[in-house]
């Protein structure tokens, strides 16, 4: 029988090695931590079957980590401990879902006594499956990490984030925590207050500045002080530039910069202002390292139980009332709802329920808005529109798959894990838990593959299993992966045969088809030059033209669309395939370390070099497994005939890009 994990959370490192030996002589498995970020590490990785956690420890305070475990991994059990014990505290942990409050000192036989009864109770309870906890929890540790870093450092810092995402609760949290947490904490909107007024917070006037160094500037005219400088992309030019160069400056006795610590944000595209000349380049390039980019709700739809649990909290707290509860349908409707405004709207909506709930504690889903209440909205939803649609798909259970990458070589493998309704595609680094969307504006590079990258987190190679997700329809899934999707045989078989091992799980949500409602081309439609195009039809084809040395020659290919096994059947075992001479330009670029015989098709001197072909035209089969792949990052199946001409990664995504600018989806 395995032995029971228990994880102790401590500052005082003689408190977790006494727990950790006495807890290890009663037969547990014991690891310790002495910082609540840490600890969410470690429960991360590996969680444990009970945590013994003090309230004041270093990094996230212990009742913030139990709130976070609770609404994360509700399985593990909690004991909570602390020195400095009141009865409020006891009452908070208790109510947050700790399983006992334990005063410093403390009896060890009771604390034994105590954590048996904790581990008794959890054999009891039923196991309930949490598919997306993980995402969340990972979320929320990353938001953790990147508050305590720029907390320690003095840096001017630039948040960016669509309306309503949180940018100045960030700014004020890392405000809070760091040593200047005793200053103000100004915020100017720089689309609504005149520049003079701006330039009042951020420099010195022209009278003080100019004042002789031996000479002592009036400190009771300049206040030390935080400076938020919300919507700095509407910040005149001339104060961007004056900006800039103070804060460029090495020299401190020349500067007449006033803030001690400077934060700017923008819901805007910064980088593309910039090459419109909109937006001061050089003032851009100083905030190169120190910029913390925040997700839209609707991409990190797993934190919304913890941002709800907050807010009603926060609320209870003002008016002086018990928390209020929210049942699990209720929840599952505001976890599935796209919020177009963010955290903003989240809050607002919460308001509104509140101000109109009867004295009853718990709110239910009647009580959640028309608008935002999909389970009503479907059932209004009008015949016409439900031909138009298919349920969203999930898989039952995760699964894994062990391969190769196929340019780097490496040993790779990914994990499958379903996801709730509305979250999309959505791949995460195995190692550090970082996450990108399979979304359009991700894509980095398509030399030779697909990749995607989100901050410094890359993936590579994923248009074979992105073809597989896009012929089953699987509309909900996080995909945990390494540097490089694992090529396998270089067809998408295994994908296949791995989506059909995990089952496919219908949702309780509507997966509208793209319909295309007129031609749309990418490229210079000539005979001889790549060129790609999307038509109306009233089903979904993809048709590819290949001209290529021999043995290739001449090729053709149409596929349409059926269902799945038509899809498993003509396109998924069609392999990659190369030219001797791809193989020594990937050898050059560092890439071809995994090009081994086993996983593609190589060509040379007018023949196939190394295995017998599956179809007499696999090569544009395996072409159109590409196009479906790319074409799935538009995040939603195609009623159209997709015509492709010699065209490779680059015109898949040209013309994906081309549909997004023209308005269709």
């Amino acid at each position: 029988m395995p032995q029971e994990r228990i994880l102790v959370v401590d500052d005082e490192a003689n408190i977790v090695s006494s727990l950790k030996e006495i807890l290890s002589d009663e037969g547990y498995n014991v690891s310790g931590a002495q910082d609540g970020l840490n600890a969410l590490d470690m429960i991360h990785s590996d969680p444990p079957d009970l945590l013994l956690l003090d309230v004041w420890v270093p990094g996230m305070d212990g009742i913030e980590v139990l709130k976070t475990v609770k609404t994360y991994h509700p399985e593990i059990e909690v004991l909570v401990m602390s020195g400095h014990g009141t009865i409020d505290t006891a009452v908070k942990a208790t109510k947050l879902g700790a399983f006992d409050f334990i005063e410093k000192p403390f009896s060890m036989d009771s604390l034994i006594q105590s954590v048996k009864n904790a581990l008794a109770l959890k054999k009891k309870r039923p196991k309930k499956e949490n598919n997306d906890a993980l995402l969340g929890f990972t979320s929320l540790i990353e938001a953790q990490k990147a508050i305590k870093i720029h907390s320690q450092s003095d840096c001017a810092l630039l948040l960016l984030g669509e309306a309503g995402t949180g940018k100045e609760y960030i700014a004020q949290e890392i405000h809070r925590r760091s040593l200047k947490n005793n200053l103000p904490f100004i915020k100017l909107n720089c689309s609504s207050r005149p520049a003079h007024e701006i330039n009042s917070f951020l420099f010195l006037s022209k009278k003080e500045s100019l004042r002789p160094k031996s000479i002592p500037v009036n400190t009771t005219s300049v206040i030390s002080q935080a400076v938020y400088l919300d919507n700095v992309d509407a910040l005149n030019k001339t104060v961007q530039q004056r900006l800039f160069k103070s804060l460029f400056s090495t020299d401190n006795e020349e500067k007449d910069f006033l803030p001690s610590r400077l934060y700017i944000s923008s819901s805007k595209n910064l980088d593309e202002l910039s090459k419109k000349n909109q937006f001061d380049r050089d003032l851009l390039r100083i905030f190169s390292n120190t910029t913390i980019r925040v997700p839209p709700l609707r991409e990190n739809p797993s934190i919304i139980p913890m941002l709800i649990r907050n807010h009603l909290e926060e609320i209870s707290q003002k008016n002086g009332l018990p928390t209020s509860e929210i049942n699990s349908d209720a929840l599952e409707t505001l976890c599935r709802y796209h919020w177009p405004e963010n955290i903003r709207e989240l809050h607002s909506v919460l308001d509104r329920i509140l101000a109109t709930a009867s004295s009853e504690s718990n709110i239910s889903l009647n009580q959640i808005p028309p608008e935002i209440n999909k389970l009503t909205a479907l059932k209004e939803r009008t015949k016409l529109d439900k031909l138009n649609s298919l349920p969203q798909r999930t898989l039952k259970r995760s699964v894994v798959l062990y391969g190769s990458g196929l340019h780097k070589g490496l040993k790779t493998g990914l994990i499958l894990q379903p996801l709730p309704p509305n979250s999309g595609i959505i791949f995460s680094n195995i190692s550090n838990g970082q996450t990108i969307p399979a979304r359009i504006e991700n894509i980095i590079s398509t030399d030779y593959s697909t990749t995607l990258c989100k901050g410094k987190t890359s993936v590579a190679t994923i248009e074979h299993i992105m073809a597989v997700l896009h012929m089953y329809h699987i509309s909900n899934l996080l995909i945990k992966v390494g540097e490089e999707v694992p090529v396998m045989d270089g067809s998408s078989k295994d994908f296949c045969k791995l989506i059909e091992d995990g089952e496919i799980e219908e949702q309780n949500e509507p997966f509208h088809e793209l319909i295309i409602d007129k031609k749309y081309t990418f490229g210079l439609q000539e005979e001889g030059t790549p060129h790609i195009s999307i038509e109306p039809c009233d089903t979904f084809k993809v048709s590819y033209h290949m001209e290529y040395p021999a043995p290739i020659g001449v090729m053709d290919h149409t596929f349409e669309y059926i269902n799945e096994n038509s899809f498993k059947k003509e396109i998924a075992p069609a392999r990659t395939f190369g030219f001797m001479e791809d193989i020594s330009q990937l050898t050059k670029m560092g890439f071809a370390s995994g090009g081994n015989l086993d996983n593609f098709i190589l060509l040379g001197d007018g023949k196939i070099i190394n295995t017998d072909l599956r179809f007499k035209n696999e090569f544009p089969r395996h072409k159109i497994l590409d196009v479906l792949g790319d074409f799935y990052l538009l995040g939603k199946p195609i009623r159209g005939h997709i015509r492709a001409h010699k065209s490779g990664h680059t015109q898949n995504i040209g013309l994906l890009k081309t549909l997004v600018n023209s308005g269709v989806l």
